[in-house]
């Protein structure tokens, strides 16, 4: 192909030649120019890249020191606490005992087995005939199956539980066996030896052994101790380390409480309130028996009652009942099952009430043996019409024939010939404006009407116990009062606190909280309520040989701001009463056979009065009177030694007694060769001749 030529390109080469120094000395410098250019760039870049990277070191190094040095102490605690394994153990509880040091709530101590599954059954190098034989002696040991224990080792978990409710020979066993590759740990439970047994008094403990009611919840404080713990250090699968430390913190075990409950007087009212429950078919029963020389509570029950040992299951037929219920249900059932109505509850104590109104009436003056009560059959006051209990009129009587006859209107005139603010001023000297301080828990208040708002008809009806709310607790220590020469003492349940060396740490002292009435008042009302035993309206309380005083009532329950047709019927007594030791209030919620305290109460009070008094060793003296009607009652044991048996029973029979075969199960037909009683001796009419026949 021909060349083309551009006839400019000479020309053009040649201005390309004139300049072809200066261009390339321009370029050079250009060059020098720019390469001067990027190195101080270059530098500069450097230079904040170095800046950076020292800014960095700087930062780390400073943030190295920081943790290295100033949270040096800290780092290394949380190291520590990482290799630590802090285990609480449990302190036992204190025992809680009769007055007489017998136990009545105990700490049961069980021993939980856990082990480190790695080292006895994971661990690389372990061989089988080893690990058969820990799989053998464990399965032996918590009465697990082979198969159950080995799951149990075979798990994720390097320390697992083996066994639990282990004692401490077991636990020394297998200690001695596998050493450090078990850790032990204590589980305490309360346990209530007589079951139901004074279980509103006692109260009972929840799942971590804390009080829940009564005294492990009033006491709860002294009984529980403090806990102690073992601190061990760990490799990250929690085995012990050689080189790691271990502490231990011992725990400070419970104090213990020696109560003034009697055990025996205690079994005698829990015993007497079931058969009342079945005589009365009440609702309830309530009994306190106390000491009014000082203030003891002697017993304390209410029924239905509960088993401590499963607080939040009822006992009984009310199981079923329970399981039916909503869990707010559920919860209002277990508050009311737990709560002790003794010193809970409040109810207007009717006719026992009258005690506090003649005495405070003889104290103040306001009535003398001179004065006479007339009873028409009611009373009116301003207009309203209170009647008297009695449907016959009890006509004129003396202060002690009112109380005696449980007169209303009697007792009604009595309070308002004392005024308001006289009646105020004793119902306050007799503790009713305020708490016993009994030391159980959930004291209720008494609900007095304000005196500024106490009409006359108000006035003359809390002269007989109604229109006031109290607790039974605040009518025992008043009413105790005037067995004991008008002193009031305080009452209380706990008598020493016993530490777990056994020393008693201290003694709770009987308290005098103040004089409610004289000795020559005092004495006067034990006398008012002496008669109503023997001859007034309590005669079903009254034993021959021992002298009982004492006072019923019988109060409506309020209800829907009115009164309803179920009673409280209630029995108070105090025995020997010219030197009582023994006080008992009984009430009897809602009975369906007979609403008045004498018919409900009174047969109870008796059968724990009289119990009471003998094991008390409280000597029966006898009236003239009691004494001839006695020596009637008895009868001579005929001889029936040597007879038939057959002919033995019909002379027994005949002379009014019973006869009974010994040993039991003896023939029809064999010659009596002993009996007792023996021939001549006295017994009751109706009592038992005892026949043997070898």
């Amino acid at each position: 192909m021909a060349k083309f030529h551009n006839p400019l390109d000479k020309k053009n080469k040649k201005a390309s030649g004139k300049g072809k120094v200066t261009r390339t000395t321009t370029n050079t410098a250009n060059r020098k120019a720019v390469s001067t250019a990027v190195t101080a760039e270059n530098k500069s870049r450097l230079g904040f890249g170095f800046l950076a990277i020292v800014v960095c070191f700087t930062i780390l190094i400073f943030r190295l020191a920081f943790w290295q040095v100033i949270k040096a102490d800290d780092l290394n605690a949380k190291a520590a606490e990482m290799q630590k394994i802090d285990t609480e153990l449990d302190p036992v509880r204190g025992n809680i005992y009769d007055r007489n040091k017998k136990v009545l709530a105990q700490t049961v101590t069980k021993y939980e087995l856990y082990g480190y599954s790695l080292n006895l059954y994971k661990k690389k190098g372990l061989d089988s005939s080893a690990k058969e034989k820990n799989l053998r002696d464990l399965s032996k040991l918590s009465g697990d199956s082979r198969k159950e224990m080995k799951k149990k080792l075979s798990g994720k978990d390097n320390l697992v539980l083996l066994a639990k409710g282990l004692d401490q020979s077991q636990v020394n066993k297998a200690q001695k066996e596998w050493g450090d590759d078990i850790v032990v740990k204590t589980k305490v439970t309360r346990s209530y030896p007589n079951g139901t047994f004074a279980s509103t008094l006692l109260g009972s403990v929840d799942s971590k052994n804390t009080g829940l009611n009564g005294l492990e919840y009033q006491y709860n404080e002294k009984l529980a101790g403090i806990k102690g713990r073992v601190v061990r250090t760990t490799d990250i699968y929690g085995n012990a380390l050689s080189v790691g430390s271990s502490k231990y913190y011992s725990p400070q075990n419970g104090d213990s409480l020696v109560t003034s409950i009697d055990e025996v007087i205690q079994h005698y009212v829990e015993d007497a309130l079931a058969e009342g429950m079945d005589d009365t078919g009440a609702e309830s029963i309530t009994c306190i028996v106390m000491d009014p020389r000082t203030g003891d509570i002697l017993a304390m029950a209410s029924t239905p009652s509960y088993d401590p040992n499963n607080p939040y299951t009822p006992s009984g037929d009310e199981a079923k009942k329970f399981k039916s219920l909503s869990t707010k249900e559920k919860s209002a059932y277990l508050s009311r099952m737990w709560t002790n109505p003794a010193v809970s509850g409040l109810y207007e104590p009717g006719s026992t009430f009258k005690l506090i109104t003649s005495s405070s009436a003889i104290e103040s003056g306001t009535t003398t043996d001179s004065s006479r009560y007339n009873c028409p059959g009611y009373i009116n006051v301003d207009g309203t019409k209170l009647n008297c209990w009695s449907p016959v009129p009890h006509g004129t009587q003396n202060i002690t024939e009112a109380v005696g006859n449980s007169c209303n209107p009697a007792l009604a005139r009595v309070a308002l010939d004392m005024g308001k603010i006289n009646f105020y001023k004793y119902i306050d000297i007799f503790g009713f404006t305020q708490k016993t301080r009994v030391d159980l828990p959930g004291e209720a208040d008494p609900i007095i009407k304000n005196k500024n708002n106490v009409s006359n008809v108000d006035l003359a009806t809390m002269g007989y116990g109604q229109g006031i709310a109290i607790s039974p607790i605040q009518l025992m220590t008043a009413i105790n009062s005037l067995g004991n020469d008008g002193i009031m003492m305080q009452p209380k349940v706990v008598k020493e606190i016993i530490g777990p060396d056994g020393k008693v740490k201290k003694v709770i002292k009987n308290r005098r909280l103040r004089q409610t009435v004289s000795k020559s008042t005092a004495d006067k009302m034990r006398s008012i309520m002496e008669y109503y035993v023997s001859d007034g309206g309590g005669t079903s309380a009254y034993l021959a040989g021992y002298r009982i005083g004492g006072k019923t009532g019988t109060a409506n329950i309020a209800e829907n701001s009115g009164y309803s047709e179920q009673t409280i019927a209630s029995f108070i007594a105090m025995a020997p009463m010219d030197d009582p030791q023994v006080s008992i209030l009984v009430m009897v919620t809602r009975p369906k056979k007979s609403i008045y305290g004498a018919a409900n109460a009174g047969p109870i009070v008796k059968k724990i009065l009289e119990k009471t008094l003998v094991y008390k060793g409280i000597e029966r003296k006898y009236s003239k009177s009691e004494e001839s009607a006695l020596a009637k009652a008895e009868i001579s044991v005929p001889d029936v030694k040597g007879l038939n048996s057959s002919e033995a029973i019909s002379k027994i029979t005949a002379a009014g007694l019973k006869a009974k075969k010994m040993p039991e199960g003896t023939g029809d037909s064999f010659v009596v060769i002993d009996q007792y009683p023996k021939k001549g001796d006295k017994i009751a009419k109706g009592g038992t001749v005892y026949i043997y026949s070898k």
